[in-house]
């Protein structure tokens, strides 16, 4: 018992050391009652809940501009075209591609395909070609893109997608790229998405199977990388603890490997366990019903779209002032009350669970506690990696956080929230922090930096900033919390 109580803590310990959890101090308080768009936002809400989108579009604008200098001037995007006979040009392009293609002459292929692509994006089997010619030759791509051109067969996707994002071709092509990069988690979730947002497409059930497919592959990767690393850590540790003369070090890492070999959804539910017995130990987990309905509420709108069903998604809110939200591996969230306070919606903490779920699906925190388990143990042996190990681990993180950012930005819409919660979020970021540039010592990237890629992934992709804000329910919750710790 005593040995599996160490396990714990050691995870937990070496866990909330490389947390990747937001980290802020209270010192904005929310005064909705002195915010005159707090009315108009929760009528709008009431607009949107009851389907009239179009209405509540109008009320949202009051109080949320467009992005300065929007790129995004309405235009309307053609229907897609498989037949070259039904544009009103482009067809010598395409004639010459092909005669390219046939001759196997590069030239030829790349520089009818690229302005074919962009003059008409609409049609779709040059995009297509274009992106199978970008695969098999890259370098080709590479040197010969002039500004403004796609340089790889991934930027080729991302534009035309982007454009069409219901068409099941470049959606399938979009994937095939992922997988054959070995990003398996994000071709999974591409398609889980495509199956759920689309689920009265023939394509559907299809795209179910690719999803559950690549979703496999990614797990055996995962746990291949993990028995590789972890066992790695052990033996160094063990070479450690024999030169120490502390022959415990080893065990310990042996115990690490025991544990994590046994799953992200076991090795989280030790892990939180642990985490939160400690708060109950000390009377800061709230037990509150309603509130933990709202957080689960949430976190299931999300989560639904991450398609990771192996995850075993719990929520823990703990009483805490600071803005901090942090994952455990296996989908175990923590969310402090401050986070809750000081947000100004439920979009917002819509986008800061996002953030934090991200992390969980993406495997980062499980992959993290390996490779510092690894780096932990050699610093034992090899002093001057505590000066290294920060530096690389801070990159990797910064990293993550982008990746999490991006995800977490992304399943906003599929969850009918307003895009921009998770961009909100870094606004107040922004407010502490300023404009301080991201350094090599930083887990987060700087919050202006954040926030110019967030607006961007927005842009981009025409997601839907004038969706639901939920201010009314988010009130209410914050109203319970501030009597309850009162």
């Amino acid at each position: 018992m005593k040995i599996l109580r160490y396990l714990q803590w050691l995870a937990v310990g070496l866990f909330l050391f490389v947390s990747l959890g937001f980290f802020l101090e209270r010192s904005i308080a929310q005064d909705t009652e002195n915010n005159p768009c707090f009315e108009t936002i929760a009528s709008a809400d009431e607009l949107f809940l009851a389907g009239e989108k179009s209405e509540a579009r109008t009320l949202y604008r009051q109080c949320k501009p467009d992005f300065p200098e929007s790129s995004d001037n309405g235009t309307e995007v053609p229907p897609p075209v498989y037949d070259i006979q039904q544009l009103e040009g482009g067809h010598k392009l395409w004639t010459n591609a092909l005669d390219g293609i046939e001759s196997n002459l590069d030239s030829k292929i790349f520089f009818n395909l690229v302005p074919l692509t962009q003059r008409y994006p609409q049609f779709i089997p040059a995009s297509l070609k274009l992106a199978d010619f970008c695969v098999n030759d890259s370098e080709f791509c590479e040197r010969s893109a002039r500004e403004g051109q796609p340089k790889t067969a991934s930027e080729v996707l991302e534009r035309v997608t982007e454009l069409y994002p219901d068409n099941a071709d470049l959606v399938k092509k979009k994937i095939e790229l992922l997988a054959l990069e070995e990003k398996y988690l994000e071709a999974a979730i591409d398609a889980r998405q495509f199956s759920i947002v689309y689920s009265d497409r023939p394509e559907a059930a299809e795209f179910v199977e690719i999803a559950d497919k690549y979703l496999g592959k990614f797990k055996a990767k995962i746990n291949d990388r993990l028995v590789g690393q972890t066992v790695a850590g052990v033996i160094i540790g063990a070479g450690a603890g024999f030169l120490n003369g502390n022959v415990y070090q080893g065990l310990s890492g042996l115990q690490m490997v025991v544990l994590m070999l046994q799953g992200e959804a076991n090795f989280g539910r030790e892990a939180a366990t642990a985490l939160a017995n400690n708060y109950i130990a000390r009377g800061e987990l709230i037990q509150d019903g309603e509130v933990l309905d709202y957080i689960r509420g949430i976190g299931d709108k999300i989560t639904r779209f991450m398609g990771r069903k192996d995850l075993e998604y719990e929520y823990y809110v703990v009483k805490d002032d600071k803005l901090n939200a942090f994952a455990l591996p296996g989908g175990k969230v923590f969310i402090n009350t401050g986070a809750i306070l000081q947000t100004n919606s439920e979009a917002e903490l819509a986008g800061l669970l996002g953030h934090e779920i991200s992390h969980a699906v993406l495997s980062h925190g499980f992959l993290r506690i390996a490779e510092s388990s690894l780096l932990n143990n050699l610093s034992l042996v090899v002093p001057f990696l505590n000066y290294v190990s920060p530096l690389i681990t801070a990159q990797y993180s910064q990293e993550n956080e982008r990746q999490a950012d991006i995800l977490g930005t992304r399943v906003l819409p599929l969850s009918n929230y307003a895009a921009d919660g998770l961009l909100n979020v870094m606004v107040t970021f922004k407010k502490i922090y300023g404009d301080a540039p991201t350094n090599y010592l930083s887990t987060h990237p700087a919050p202006v930096e954040r926030l110019q890629y967030l607006e961007k992934i927005i842009r981009d992709n025409r997601f839907d900033r004038y969706a639901y804000e939920g201010v009314k329910k988010h009130q209410k919750i914050q109203q319970k919390l501030q009597t309850d710790t009162e």
